[in-house]
């Protein structure tokens, strides 16, 4: 779980796609998961959710990744 972890953080300050700016390394170097949760809604907004879903696609957390992309799609619906 912690090496996925260091991962996710990874692809977040390298670059999650040539559409998404990348969060500087400084902010997330020793970031536990809630400060991640925090730096991510601060750059990205209300595209934290797909933001996050791609960076577990690029890490290969596909299950992960649908689940909560299907989560997203839930909220925006209303449900």
């Amino acid at each position: 779980v912690n090496a996925d972890f260091k991962r996710f953080i990874w692809h977040l300050w390298n670059g999650v796609g040539s559409d998404i700016e990348p969060i500087p390394q400084a902010r997330l170097e020793n970031a536990d998961r809630q400060d991640v949760v925090d730096r991510m809604v601060q750059k990205y907004s209300t595209n934290a959710g797909t933001v996050a879903v791609q960076v577990l696609l690029n890490i290969n957390q596909n299950d992960l990744a649908k689940k909560l992309d299907l989560k997203l799609q839930e909220a925006g619906s209303g449900r």
